[in-house]
C-alpha cells in the first residue's frame, strides 16, 4: 500500500463534530500506514485529548473582535499566511470546514496547490456576511466533496448541483466501555457527584441547533413525574465550546431554568467541555442519552452513546434515521416536541424490557461504523485522486462535481 503525505485540516482544537472527525480519521490513516498531519488553529489550547498523530497549532489570537465578519476574514487570513509555507509538502489536502477551506481556496488561487478537498458535515443557516460567504465558497469551491451522510449528499446535489461521495463517520468502540453492573454505574455517577440519582444526559452544549431549551422543559416535566415516584432525576450537560457566539439563547436558557424552578449544580449539571479521559465515565453515568437536535451532519455523540449502552432519544430527523430505528436502537421524537420527549424518557425508566432492547441493539448499530473502515475509504478516494493527477473535467465530474 501506498504511503501518500496527507494533510487533514480544522478550524479548532475543541471537542466538536468537526474536529473529533479530524483527529479519529487522521490516526486510522495513520494505522494504515499513511504520513499524515492535522493542522488546526489554535487561541493558546491544545487539543482537547491526546493525539497519536504529528500536529502543528496555527497560533490565533484569542481576542474580542468587534464582530463576526472581522473574527472570520481573520482566522482565514492566518491560516493562509501559514499554509503558504507548507503547500508544496503534501499530496493531499483535505479540509474538514469552511474555514479552513476558505484558506486552501486561497492557496489554489495562488498556484500553489493544484487541488483540495472539503468534507462537508452539513449546512448551517449562517446570518453573518462573512460566514455566508464563507460556507458558500467551501461549499462550491473545492476540487473534490465528501459528505458524511446521503441526506447531505442529496442536499448538496439538489442545491448546489454537486456530486459528493459519501462516507460515514465512526465511532471508537473501545473508547466507550459499556456496562449494566450497578455498581460501576454508580461509581461513575459519584465522579459527578450524582451518586444516587438517575440521569439524562446531552452532548454539545447549549445552543439552538442542539434544541437544549426543549430539553430543559422535558427535563422539569420528567423530574415532577419521577419524584412523584421516589426517584431523582438530574441532567448532565456536556462539551459546547464552539466558534460562535450564543449568549443570547444561553441567557434565555438559564433564564428560564429559574422560571422552571430548577437549581444549576443540583438539579442541572453544566459541564462544559469534559477532558477525554472522562468521557467513558460521563456516558457511563447516564442512564438516558437525550439528542433533540434540530440539524446534524451525522451525529456522532450519538453512536458514543450507543456504544457505551446508553438508550438514546433523539430527533427523528435525516440524517440520523439513516441508522436510527424507533423502538429498535432507539426512541424518535419530533425535536420541538418537548411532552414527547418527557414522556420517552419516563418510557425507558419504567420499561426494563424496552430498556434492554435499546441497549443492545444500540450496541450492534455502533459496532457497524468504524473509523477503520472509513479510513479505507478516504484512501480509496485519495489514491483515485492521485491516479488522475491531471484533473481532467470527467475526473472532477466522478470525484465531486457536476
Amino acid at each position: 500500500m501506498n504511503s501518500n503525505k496527507i494533510a487533514l485540516l480544522t478550524y479548532s482544537t475543541k471537542p466538536r463534530g468537526g474536529v473529533v472527525h479530524t483527529l479519529s480519521l487522521a490516526e486510522s490513516l495513520a494505522e494504515l500506514n499513511q504520513d499524515v498531519h492535522v493542522y488546526a488553529l489554535a487561541t493558546g489550547k491544545d487539543f482537547f485529548r491526546e493525539v497519536r498523530v504529528s500536529y502543528t497549532l496555527i497560533p490565533c489570537p484569542d481576542i474580542e473582535y468587534s464582530n463576526m465578519d472581522e473574527k472570520i476574514k481573520s482566522y482565514i487570513e492566518i491560516y493562509t499566511e501559514y499554509l503558504k509555507s507548507i503547500a508544496s509538502k503534501y499530496d493531499i489536502f483535505h479540509a474538514e470546514d469552511c474555514i479552513s477551506a476558505n484558506a486552501l481556496l486561497n492557496l489554489r488561487n495562488m498556484d500553489l496547490i493544484d487541488h483540495y478537498i472539503r468534507t462537508i458535515h452539513h449546512i448551517d443557516d449562517f446570518t453573518s456576511p462573512s460566514l455566508v460567504e464563507c460556507q458558500l465558497k467551501s461549499i462550491v469551491e473545492p476540487d473534490y466533496v465528501l459528505a458524511v451522510s446521503k441526506f447531505w449528499e442529496r442536499d448538496l446535489r439538489n442545491k448546489y448541483s454537486l456530486n459528493p461521495r459519501v462516507i460515514n463517520n465512526g465511532v471508537s468502540m473501545q473508547n466507550f466501555t459499556s456496562t449494566d453492573d450497578t455498581e460501576t454505574k454508580e461509581n461513575a455517577k459519584k465522579r459527578f457527584n450524582i451518586d444516587g440519582s438517575k440521569a439524562i444526559l446531552s452532548i454539545g452544549g447549549i445552543e439552538p441547533r442542539k434544541n437544549t431549551i426543549t430539553t430543559l422543559k422535558a427535563y422539569e416535566i420528567a423530574k415532577s413525574e419521577l419524584e412523584e415516584k421516589g426517584q431523582k432525576l438530574v441532567w448532565l450537560i456536556g462539551g459546547g465550546e464552539t466558534l460562535f457566539d450564543y449568549r443570547d439563547y444561553r441567557d434565555e436558557f438559564f433564564s428560564e431554568v429559574g422560571n422552571l424552578g430548577l437549581e444549576l449544580d443540583n438539579d442541572i449539571f453544566v459541564l462544559g467541555n469534559v477532558p477525554e479521559d472522562k468521557m467513558t465515565s460521563l456516558y457511563n453515568s447516564a442512564d438516558v442519552f437525550a439528542f433533540p437536535s434540530i440539524k446534524e451532519g451525522w451525529g456522532l455523540v450519538v453512536l458514543e452513546a450507543m456504544a457505551a449502552g446508553v438508550p438514546v432519544i433523539a430527533s427523528g430527523i435525516e440524517p440520523m434515521t439513516e441508522y436510527l430505528a424507533d423502538e429498535e436502537n432507539s426512541l424518535l421524537i419530533s425535536p420541538m416536541d418537548h411532552e414527547a420527549l418527557a414522556q420517552k424518557i419516563i418510557m425507558i425508566f419504567d420499561n426494563s424490557e424496552l430498556r434492554s432492547k435499546l441497549i443492545e441493539n444500540g450496541r450492534s448499530t455502533a459496532k457497524m461504523y468504524s473509523w477503520g473502515n472509513a479510513a479505507r475509504k478516504h484512501l480509496d478516494f485519495y489514491n483515485e485522486i492521485l491516479e488522475n493527477d491531471d484533473f481532467s473535467i470527467e475526473d472532477k465530474i466522478a470525484a465531486g462535481h457536476d
